[in-house]
This record gives structure tokens, C-alpha cells and sequence, in this order.
């Protein structure tokens, strides 16, 4: 759904685990990022208010640079929209919230992500951007978050666990 109401948000898609498809053609052993799996997942859940979707690149997160970054940062920046969730896997997802955290965006812009590929059974997906979407609504201050595993926080206090890959709050 497009909008241009100011109290919609805009989901930008940027690839990761979130997005991967394993299309029977290459044998299951390569993976392709396509249509953003957060269109699919706000349509199933019926979110009573306007979203708009964008994509700034479809990459796995440990791809993403810093040309793709600033391609993310202006699309925020460019945005009508005051709330802003990003897709985008978890790799380098905390690098991502520093890189726009240093821009200072007079908006709420918050990044999650899955472990494993929406379209897989046991995803979390649809778990992590329902609750990012929630963490939109009742935030009351602007700045950079990970919302993920049912967690907020903000991008500088939260750390990825590199045995288990959750993320957790910074000790």
C-alpha cells in the first residue's frame, strides 16, 4: 500500500536473510532476494494504517557497504514519513544503525531482520517485523533501534552474541 500520510510509516528493504528465496532451480545451494518479504507479512497481518515500501538495495548484510548505506540514509532522509523500519540482515545491521545514527535524522527509524527466510515455516520473521512495527507506535523518541527477538534498543547498546547470533543488551 502507498501512501503519503505522515502518520504512515515507510518500510525500506535492503535484502538479508529476511528477504532469501531458495528457488528449486539452483538446487537449493543459492539463494535469491527478492520482493520484500515485509509486504508479504504486513499484508497477512492487516495493519490498520498506511505503509510504504521501498527497496535501496537486495543484498546479504555482509555485502552491504557504504554506497548502499548512504543509499539507505537518503531514502530516510528523503521520506515524508517520521517512522521508518528497515529490513535488513543481521550481520552488520548494528554497523548500519551507527552509520545513520551519525547523521542525526530528526526521525524514529528502526532495523530488524530474521534468522531465518520468511517464506521458511519456523521463520521469525514474522514475529520480528510485527513487533518492530509495535516498537514504531510507541517509541516516543527519535533515533536509531535494532528491534529484534522482542527487544528495543537503541543501536549503541545492544550487541550481537557470536555463539548463539541473538542480540542482546550490552552488559
Amino acid at each position: 500500500m502507498m501512501c503519503e500520510n505522515r502518520n504512515g510509516i515507510l518500510i525500506i528493504q535492503t535484502g538479508g536473510t529476511i528477504d532469501k528465496r531458495y528457488p528449486k532451480t539452483h538446487l537449493g545451494y543459492a539463494f535469491e532476494i527478492e520482493e520484500p518479504a515485509a509486504q508479504r507479512i504486513v499484508s497477512r497481518a492487516k495493519v490498520p494504517y498506511a505503509v510504504q515500501f521501498i527497496t535501496a538495495c537486495r543484498k546479504d548484510s555482509q555485502d552491504i557497504n557504504q554506497e548502499e548505506r548512504q543509499k539507505i540514509l537518503d531514502a530516510c532522509k528523503q521520506s515524508i514519513h517520521k517512522k521508518i523500519l528497515i529490513t535488513h540482515g543481521t550481520d552488520t545491521m548494528i554497523e548500519t544503525g551507527a552509520f545513520l545514527a551519525e547523521h542525526q535524522l530528526d526521525k524514529t527509524v528502526v532495523l530488524t531482520g530474521a534468522f531465518l527466510p520468511e517464506a521458511f515455516k519456523d521463520s521469525d520473521a514474522d514475529f520480528n517485523v510485527g513487533f518492530a512495527i509495535g516498537a514504531l507506535q510507541v517509541l516516543d523518541k527519535q533515533g536509531v533501534f535494532i528491534v529484534m527477538n522482542g527487544e528495543i534498543n537503541e543501536w549503541n547498546k545492544i550487541t550481537r552474541n557470536e555463539e548463539t547470533f541473538l542480540f542482546t543488551n550490552k552488559q
